[in-house]
């Protein structure tokens, strides 16, 4: 298929793209030179200058990882992909998206995070990154030399931020506009991002999606995770590391997730005191929010433990467990009556798991925030046939392809098959990506605003409609909780 090419010069030099169907996209764009022997696990290095022209019309290779779907990993990995309307100077609203994926895998070029249909019909510029993943991006190896480092996907991530801000105008956006939107992962790398003054340059407005701003960890957890990752691999010596195979690294990353027994929370954004001074709630609560945020949930994000295959492959439990082994069980019994009679004994853990991993810590994140800044809330309702069939309801990360347009994809396309009208579908994406959009170009929206005391969220359905996130006599016996205690003093999980 024929693209006519767009060309654009920066102050690093000259990227060529690609137009397609009215919007300009440049694929696989360095923001950091290409990882390459210890650099894997040292920070990032920006780009400073594109020898000759850049050619961005493919995107690259993606960080590291095992997957079925994707495999085309290199050293050249740390890219960022843009869509935009013309890269005219008009300065337009910039959607920045961190990818989510258990810290483990995932990468900006995914088909159902493709920018072309927001940027063309929005009129903004979309942003799209890889970043480190496992143990290239969240374990710390200076116990074996002092020049690596931990938090290495947060500090790409921040270095493509950088990026963004000194070359976006020339693709058609605002520098001072840009809106940090993160789903899962890249929304608890969000509520890293939001109270750490480095990041203030180059954040306008933030919105997470299903993140965990309790989902952090000590700088001592971090080093007792690498070196139980060092001895499962038998590695004692930065030599040995170095001289592995990527693709061996990779084998033993898979063998140490399944001989740790923390399945989804085995990599996790550390608070080091220096990047990250304090965990999220705790940061916000002493002001260290200071611009406004979207912050919101699906309505049953751990719905697929309803099929059990899907239970035991995204294993939550030991997370939950080790969460609520502080909590006194009294406190537990009353939790579970509660879930009892608001949902019904078959939604009840769902529902309960739901709070816990995501909704709970997003509410008292915005609360914390509110006294600071605006935060409004929101919860994704909505359920396609399949999904409401299936009986997983609107589980985690259903609400992407509404807000991207994306419906086609291989990865979401069985989401929707069973629906031959689509216009409730459309309707609801519409709604979805026209606040969104709002909330990029003002800041605002129009609904409450949380407090310190309430959290009301607007519920994206057929129709939408208002209500608190969590019910109140739920809320009451969480803000009981170790849980809470522990979440408001700054201590990790």
């Amino acid at each position: 298929m024929h693209h006519d090419h767009t060309r654009v010069l920066t102050s690093s030099g000259l990227i060529q793209g690609c137009i397609d169907n009215g919007v300009s996209s440049w694929k696989g764009i360095p923001y950091a030179l290409p990882l390459a022997d210890s650099s894997w696990f040292s920070p990032p290095q920006p780009v400073r200058q594109y020898e000759n022209e850049y050619d961005a019309t493919v995107y690259s290779g993606i960080c590291p990882q095992r997957s079925l779907l994707r495999k085309k990993y290199s050293a050249a990995c740390l890219t960022l992909n843009i869509w935009s309307p013309q890269a005219d100077h008009k300065r337009r609203p910039v959607l920045f998206y961190i990818h989510g994926g258990s810290f483990t895998h995932g990468s900006g070029s995914e088909s159902y995070y493709h920018g072309a249909y927001l940027s063309r019909t929005q009129d903004i510029v979309v942003v799209t990154c890889n970043y480190r993943l496992g143990i290239f991006g969240f374990l710390d190896f200076s116990l074996l030399n002092q020049e690596f480092s931990g938090n290495n996907g947060l500090r790409d991530v921040l270095t493509a931020l950088a990026w963004v801000h000194d070359h976006i105008e020339d693709f058609g956006g605002d520098p001072q506009n840009v809106t940090v939107v993160g789903q899962s992962a890249g929304a608890t790398l969000v509520s890293a991002l939001v109270t750490m003054e480095c990041a203030r340059p180059f954040i306008a407005q933030a919105m997470m999606m299903s993140g965990g701003p309790t989902q952090l960890q000590s700088v001592e957890t971090c080093r007792n995770t690498t070196k139980s990752f060092l001895e499962n691999s038998g590695i004692t010596r930065e030599e040995q590391l170095l001289e592995q195979s990527i693709d061996d690294l990779i084998g033993l990353q898979k063998q140490f997730i399944h001989a740790h027994g923390m399945g989804a929370a085995t990599f996790r954004i550390t608070r080091d005191g220096d990047l990250v001074p304090q965990l999220p709630i705790a940061a916000a609560q002493h002001g260290q929010v200071k611009i406004p945020m979207l912050i919101g949930t699906t309505r049953e994000e751990m719905g697929f433990m309803a099929i059990r295959p899907l239970a035991r492959l995204i294993d939550v439990t030991s997370i939950i467990q080790k969460g609520l082994s502080q909590e006194d069980p009294k406190i537990l019994r009353e939790l579970e009556q509660a879930y009892d009679h608001e949902y019904g004994e078959h939604r009840s853990i769902p529902m309960m798991y739901s709070d816990l991993l995501f909704r709970v810590a997003s509410m008292w994140f915005a609360q914390a925030a509110s006294p600071y800044t605006n935060v409004w809330m929101y919860r994704f309702d909505f359920e396609s046939r399949a999904l409401r069939m299936n009986g997983m309801h609107a589980v985690h990360a259903s609400d992407i392809p509404y807000l991207f347009g994306n419906f086609t994809p291989v990865a979401v396309r069985s989401l929707f098959a069973l629906d031959r009208d689509k216009s409730a579908i459309l309707a609801v994406a519409d709604e979805l990506q026209h606040d969104v959009v709002q909330f990029m170009r003002s800041g605002r929206l129009p609904w409450d605003v949380c407090t310190d005391h309430s959290a009301m969220g607007k519920c994206y359905d057929d129709s939408p409609w208002y209500e608190p996130m969590i019910h109140d006599h739920i809320a009451e016996i969480y803000a009981h909780t170790a849980y809470y205690r522990n979440s408001f003093a700054g201590i990790p999980l």
